[in-house]
């Protein structure tokens, strides 16, 4: 599918045909939270990069299941080691536990840029 313009395609294949709205992305850029909202009223967005497709935006349920290819990817990357799944809740405190940094964190990077490093 092409995107010639902003307009809203109508999609037929589906069980029940839904107009989507077709966006570039520098209007999605510039609008987002006005295409959100459209999203949370239960809208779906085309995004569209140099007239081609790329992406949809649709409306998620808060309560909704991870989908079963998320959870697939998400096993296949804890077996990998890329990524270590939690087991349960932290415990109460763990956020106050943090180091305190007493450091100016954007002098030093500052300071680090301007020695070339």
């Amino acid at each position: 599918m092409s995107c010639a313009g902003d307009y809203e395609v109508i999609l037929a294949r589906t069980l029940t045909p839904r107009i989507m709205k077709v966006v570039k992305i520098a209007e999605l850029k510039n609008r987002l939270s006005y295409y959100l909202r459209r999203v949370q009223r239960g809208e779906s967005i085309l995004v569209c990069d140099r007239e081609r497709v790329i992406a949809r935006i649709d409306r998620v349920d808060v309560g909704a299941p991870v989908p079963e290819r998320d959870g697939e990817w998400l096993e296949r990357l804890e077996r990998r080691g890329v990524i270590r799944r939690g087991t349960g809740k932290l415990p109460r405190g763990w956020l106050a536990r943090r180091p305190r940094v007493r450091a100016d964190v954007v002098t030093a990077l500052l300071r680090e840029r301007e020695e070339g490093r």
